[in-house]
């Protein structure tokens, strides 16, 4: 993991940059600015866990540690909007309960759990501000599940890719489809079909390794389960301009 300039007054995360100015500065001096690599795994299950991480650029998921020898699966991802680690004091034992895996590639500002703790004991809104984030997570986690048992293939696709494409800059989704298919615990045939039906649609254009969105609007619409078919015809397909910057985690929570 590599140190990068460590100009912290203006944090990208979203959770700290909330914070008051007085009471970032409180701890602003202990947070290391380091690059996240793809794949690389920030949190073991069941170790200890030894640094938060307040995401600024990349994705990174919470994927469920398999108990008949399979690969685990995505329960959640997190992106600008928030942080990975623990921030539970009634966790004596400070043991991950879950893998916290990077899949979009980015930087984060790193922060021991020693001082996150002692952090938060003295910001009150950096306390309520990890709070609210835990608990929108623990929403994340359960609406994964539903989806999961209730979804089409082809809806839980366009699910993960509406709500990476809320916390990547511009349209492009980098991920291949035997990555995808692992995340979402299908298996790889079922991603290319549904990723076909989608470019059929016009929401998506698939390429190696990528997946641009067309369509957000409409790829909104199947993950929700608010259009019944895919089939459209061609003067009904929208291509959209090219989205800047992320939109607010809000845009998923109807999910």
């Amino acid at each position: 993991m590599a140190l990068l300039a460590n100009n912290v007054s203006t944090p990208l995360n979203r959770l700290l940059a909330s914070l008051p100015a007085h009471e970032y500065d409180q701890f602003k001096a202990c947070l290391v600015r380091v690059s996240l690599v793809r794949d690389q795994v920030l949190v073991e299950h069941g170790q200890p866990v030894e640094h938060a991480y307040f995401i600024e650029h990349g994705v990174v998921s919470v994927v469920s540690d398999a108990t008949d020898g399979e690969g685990g699966i995505q329960v959640a991802m997190i992106g600008r909007e928030g942080m990975v680690g623990d921030v539970s004091p009634m966790n004596a034992r400070n043991a991950a309960c879950a893998n916290i895996v990077v899949h979009m590639p980015g930087v984060a500002l790193r922060l021991s759990t020693i001082d996150l703790r002692r952090a938060i004991e003295r910001s009150p809104a950096l306390h309520l501000a990890c709070a609210r984030f835990s608990q929108s997570l623990l929403v994340q986690v359960m609406q994964t599940a539903v989806c999961n048992a209730r979804r089409s293939l082809t809806e839980r696709c366009a699910r993960w890719l509406v709500m990476t494409h809320d916390r990547v800059e511009g349209n492009e989704v980098q991920v291949t489809h035997e990555a995808l298919s692992a995340m979402l615990g299908m298996h790889r045939p079922g991603v290319t079909v549904a990723a076909a039906a989608l470019q059929q649609a016009g929401l998506i254009r698939t390429g190696r390794g990528r997946f641009t969105v067309l369509d957000r609007a409409g790829l909104q619409d199947v993950a929700q389960g608010a259009r019944p078919t895919l089939r459209v015809a061609p003067s009904r397909v929208r291509t959209g301009g090219v989205r800047h910057g992320l939109r607010p985690p809000a845009a998923t929570a109807a999910f």
